[in-house]
């Protein structure tokens, strides 16, 4: 059996380079390209909204590219349950029974 003694150390990380690892979906190992991890771990990413001014609808353009579940939460930190549409894969628009300020954070 061939033995591997001696690999040149290659610090430089390509698109194309790939590393292995199990497919969660199908549970097989697989292997991953750098590309591939780079746009998974973008489609993965988080927004904060911070609504500033007191408003009963808040409009949020997050460019996430998806429909991203939502959590409100007021200046006082209290979570609040409003009333949201999706307009598009990067638009939501919440309305609430009151104006307030605070922070929507989408994942």
């Amino acid at each position: 059996m061939a033995r591997i003694n001696t690999y040149v150390i290659d610090t430089t990380i390509n698109a194309d380079d790939k590393w292995i690892g199990t497919d969660i979906v199908t549970g097989r190992t697989r292997n991953f390209t750098a590309r591939g991890i780079s746009e998974f771990i973008a489609k993965s990413r988080t927004y904060t909204f911070t609504q500033s001014i007191a408003a009963q609808v808040w409009t949020i353009e997050h460019n996430l590219e998806r429909y991203p579940s939502i959590t409100v939460v007021d200046s006082s930190g209290n979570v609040v349950v409003g009333f949201e549409t999706y307009n598009s894969d990067k638009t939501i628009t919440l309305t609430f029974s009151a104006p307030f300020s605070g922070n929507a954070y989408l994942n």
